[in-house]
């Protein structure tokens, strides 16, 4: 489940890549604010 995010807190970014795909997740207070992923061709 997605959050809202507070302006006012710190936010983490956590990223992951491969030769397939990469990924990123936006967190704060350990809760997912957004993500997104992209297929590499």
């Amino acid at each position: 489940m997605l959050i809202l995010p507070n302006p006012k807190e710190s936010f983490v970014i956590y990223c992951d890549a491969s030769k397939m795909g990469l990924g990123r997740v936006l967190m704060q207070n350990g809760q997912v604010v957004a993500y997104a992923s992209r297929q590499l061709k």
